[in-house]
């Protein structure tokens, strides 16, 4: 039963193919972008798309969104298994890890939003929160120069941090939610068994 309802909430459709398209879209650009922080180290060569990716803020969005990613890993000592991964470039690879928490985030959230957040009377409150941070994480007074690629390199910044904020919003407020129907699903599947095992 409960792997049935897994599968359903992976099953892919529009919505979750389009929110997995912009999140792999921040995890390979953020990636890219780390370039930034390495570019005085010897034989690391620059790697492609890094230039004109420059117009996005998508590093501290990536890491934004695969903190959890990043903790689970450290915890479990599973930094070993990116060099098992393909490489954009040379010293870059593929965030095959994030990928696939995207995937699974991207279901889960749309799941969620039809079945619980786009119906309940405080999601108007509970979506502020994650324009304010956005906006204290992209101040507009940080813009150095009135240029298309600073205002471009901001106001991406903005959306993709509140996406990813709003993401983590809706996924934990579907969570909660779920916990009551999993907790008596489970116990449900106990007593059955054991009616099973009496008789």
């Amino acid at each position: 039963m409960l792997l049935k309802a897994i599968l359903n909430v992976l099953k892919p459709n529009l919505n979750s193919l389009a929110l997995f398209g912009v999140l792999t879209f921040i995890c390979i650009g953020g990636v890219i972008q780390t370039y930034a922080f390495i570019d005085n180290v010897p034989r690391i060569s620059k790697p492609p798309l890094y230039d004109e990716l420059s117009y996005f803020n998508l590093w501290f969005p990536w890491i934004l969104f695969a903190f959890p990613l990043h903790v689970i890993g450290g915890i479990f000592r599973l930094q070993g298994l990116m060099s098992l991964f393909p490489e954009i470039s040379e010293g870059f690879k593929l965030p095959v890890g994030s990928i696939v928490y995207a995937y699974i985030i991207s279901s889960w959230t749309v799941f969620c939003w039809d079945k619980w957040f786009k119906h309940s009377k405080y999601r108007n409150y509970l979506m502020l929160p994650a324009f304010v941070l956005a906006v204290l994480f992209n101040p507009p007074f940080a813009i150095t120069e009135l240029s298309l690629k600073e205002l471009s390199f901001m106001v991406s910044g903005f959306i993709f941090t509140a996406l990813v904020i709003l993401i983590y919003t809706i996924s934990i407020h579907g969570f909660l939610k779920a916990l009551p129907l999993i907790q008596v699903k489970t116990k449900n599947t106990k007593q059955y068994e054991v009616f099973n095992l009496n008789g």
